[in-house]
């Protein structure tokens, strides 16, 4: 009668065992997934550093430096050519193009253009398989500073180019610290100054005189301090009508009166109207 006890035991320890199996088999089989996974990780990351390592030692690597001819071969720039020369140009890309087309410094590129005070815009850019294309925008001339310099658009004295045609530009003059007002008053003088010989020619201004401006056709005006464009309106009404025909004899015209104008004629003669 004392049997059935033990058999109940053997049939317990026989069922731990087959719960402890379980675990085991599960460890396993996680064991024999994560092998694969972990040589595969380790793989990639081999290949990985393999790439990396050969970029960099081709980086280090020292590059052949192309001929002038070849560096500039598939080179097309865009650019008005008046401030600049193509040989400028050349000249300022060709330490950057020398290295080949896979290690150009396009920033360095177009910073290094841009370090030309003429060049307002540039831009850089790669054209596959081997072409450059770089775009150039100039500054325009407005006004001639003295004999070697520009005033450009955007109020800068800048150096004149020996090269650069400018055609017929009007000169400008005074204090270089009041070259903005200066070229104000010019651009207000050239939008009421339109007529044929009526052009400006000559604006200049200076601290004890006031404004003087000569035109095209020679004629010089003393405009004083203030009320610039109502003084030489007044003396294009006058030319329009008193004065009308006697232009060619007018030498000079003092505005600087109240209501009225001092005429200079070229025998000489002063008059007042």
């Amino acid at each position: 009668m004392r049997a059935a006890p033990a058999k109940k035991k053997d049939a317990a320890v026989r069922k731990k065992g087959q719960r402890g199996a379980r675990p085991r088999a599960a460890q396993e089989e996680r064991s024999s997934r994560l092998v694969p996974a972990l040589m595969v990780t380790l793989a990639i990351g081999l290949v990985t550093g393999l790439a990396y390592g050969a970029v960099w030692g081709w980086q280090q690597m020292p590059v052949p430096q192309l001929s002038r001819v070849d560096a500039l071969e598939h080179v097309r720039v865009k650019a008005p050519f008046r401030a600049v020369t193509r040989q400028q140009v050349e000249e300022m890309l060709l330490p950057y193009l020398r290295n080949g087309f896979f290690s150009l410094d396009i920033r360095g590129m177009r910073e290094t253009l841009l370090g030309n005070p003429w060049i307002t815009s540039a831009s850089v850019s790669r054209r596959w398989p081997r072409g450059v294309e770089i775009r150039i925008e100039e500054a325009a001339p407005l006004a001639a500073w003295g004999r070697d310099r520009l005033l450009v658009a955007s109020g800068q004295l800048l150096p004149r180019p020996e090269h650069l045609k400018t055609g017929r530009l009007p000169e400008l003059a005074g204090d270089e610290e009041l070259v903005e007002r200066i070229m104000a008053q010019y651009q207000a003088l050239a939008r009421l100054l339109t007529t044929r010989d009526m052009e400006v020619k000559r604006l200049s201004f200076d601290d004890l005189a006031g404004w003087h401006l000569e035109l095209v056709s020679g004629i010089e005006l003393h405009l004083g301090h203030d009320e610039l464009l109502e003084r030489v309106n007044r003396f294009l009404s006058l030319s329009r009508g008193v004065l009308a025909p006697h232009l060619e004899r007018v030498v000079r015209v003092d505005t600087r009166y109240g209501n009225a104008v001092a005429v200079q004629w070229k025998d000489n003669e002063q008059e007042s109207d």
